[in-house]
């Protein structure tokens, strides 16, 4: 399992992240100047931890390269810079943040609202819950709670188990395939010993990439949204990052980056 994925607690969805945001940002603290600097310099210095492929990892040259890494190209470019990668262990990412070591965090990060007093997080740009998936010719599984009688795999102990175990209780006759990790699971979809599987989006996507046509996702069971942070202070700059993420969807480029990547 990605131990990512389950390291924070996440609370709330688009609205909630737009609210932490609004909040912060009319907290009347002093701005530290961090968008004039990035504008100034041409710099916008990104935090990441490039061990999580395919958002950020490096390549044979020891660049970093994936999807979290052309987002903030794209992000940057909006801004009149080029983004400076800091590569830095995932659990040391918010303490660089709020030193002033980096600018922001793209790191497939997911919101929490314990950090809500000292970052400003974005809208979120990719959501990594809990998506059940179904082979594409399977064309009875509708949702859910078409899964009467029906064989679901999970990764044993994920959260993928505890929400097949959760649907165990409405749905009448679900069987849960365990099985060691979420790509196992995927797998025992393709080979027929289960009708579905339930993983996170993240490994759900690149199934699906690998076995294109194959399967598609029939519902999503639960929300974990990545977002970027930038400091509580640097409202100024979160506002530029949040209205330039804007551009990106509206535009459909935000699409087409991660479809490059999934």
């Amino acid at each position: 399992m990605n131990n990512r994925i389950l390291r924070w607690t996440v609370v709330g969805g688009t609205v909630l992240l737009l609210a932490a945001a609004g909040l912060s940002l009319a907290r009347g603290r002093w701005d530290d100047g961090a968008l004039e600097r990035v504008q100034s310099g041409r710099v916008l210095r990104v935090g990441l931890d490039a061990s999580f492929p395919p958002f950020e990892t490096l390549d044979t040259a020891g660049e970093v390269i994936g999807a979290d890494a052309d987002l903030a190209r794209a992000l940057a470019a909006r801004l009149g810079a080029e983004p400076a990668f800091v590569n830095i262990g995932f659990d040391g990412l918010y303490d660089a943040l709020l030193a002033d070591k980096v600018d922001v965090v793209i790191s497939g990060l997911p919101y929490d609202p314990r950090r809500t007093q000292d970052v400003i997080y974005s809208p979120p740009y990719f959501n990594a819950g809990q998506v059940l998936v179904t082979r594409a010719s399977d064309t009875a599984l509708s949702e859910s709670q078409s899964l009467a009688g029906r064989t679901v795999a999970v990764e044993w102990g994920s959260q993928a188990d505890m929400e097949a175990r959760r649907l165990k209780q409405t749905v009448a006759g679900l069987t849960i395939l365990s099985r060691p990790t979420a790509q196992d699971a995927l797998q025992a979809l393709a080979a027929g010993q289960a009708d579905a599987a339930i993983a996170d989006g993240v490994s759900a996507r690149q199934f699906m990439r690998s076995n294109e046509g194959q399967a598609r996702v029939v519902e999503t069971l639960t929300d974990e949204p990545y977002v970027i942070a930038c400091r509580a202070r640097s409202g100024r700059l979160a506002g530029a990052i949040n209205r330039a993420l804007l551009e990106l969807r509206r535009s459909g480029e935000l699409d087409r980056l991660l479809a490059r990547w999934f």
